[in-house]
């Protein structure tokens, strides 16, 4: 059981620190809007792996695997949100290298909006349901029933990625000066944006 245990946190693990739309989104709000927005944008995208794994545990996740269209629609669904993020990071970033343009709606999220986004980001992109459905399966623990056992793999992952963020905010914390200078900040919406883009291109251009 020990095995099988210390086998599934490196494999969480291996899946948590590996940079994602998450993670960008993250890095983007904290250089736009400081600390609040990042532990608003964490805590959004943690209520939606909670929302994933819970619902994985249930079997509801499944039906991304059995409905091609439900996929699809969930899938397009994300794509476009994360392209109208990265495109607002953007276009911000064009407006203020002119004169001194106002901020675009977004591009400096309140912690509401921080939230939200990192919340939806997460819960449209159909790849985290399947890849719960894909990991699962893969650990077993002896003589613990299935549902007992998916329950104890989801709250393990959901508590690996909370330490995870808490240490990528501690650090964002440390920076958080260096984050807010003009060039920086320009140089991570610039690279954050054109990522968010891509990353959304890659979600609708990719198939399950």
């Amino acid at each position: 059981m020990i095995g099988q245990l210390v086998g599934f946190v490196g494999a969480s693990l291996a899946i948590i620190v590996v940079p994602g739309p998450d993670l960008v989104l993250l890095l983007r709000n904290a250089a736009a809007a400081g600390r609040r927005a990042a532990t608003a944008t964490a805590a959004g995208i943690m209520v939606g792996n909670a929302v994933l794994a819970s619902a994985a545990v249930v079997g509801l996740t499944a039906l991304f695997r059995s409905s091609a269209v439900l996929y699809d629609v969930v899938r397009l669904a994300g794509a476009a949100y994360l392209v109208v993020l990265g495109v607002q990071s953007l276009v911000a970033l064009v407006r203020r290298r002119g004169q001194s343009a106002p901020v675009v709606a977004g591009e400096r999220p309140d912690a509401g909006r921080a939230f939200r986004q990192g919340l939806v980001s997460n819960l449209l992109n159909p790849k985290v349901a399947v890849f719960y459905l894909a990991l699962f399966p893969q650990f077993t623990l002896p003589g613990v029933p299935a549902l007992v056992q998916n329950a104890l793999f989801a709250a393990l992952f959901c508590l690996l990625a909370l330490c995870w963020y808490v240490l990528v905010l501690t650090l964002l914390a440390r920076i958080e000066r260096l984050l807010q200078r003009g060039r920086i900040r320009s140089g991570i919406s610039a690279v954050s944006g054109t990522v968010l883009v891509g990353l959304g291109a890659s979600l609708a251009l990719t198939r399950a």
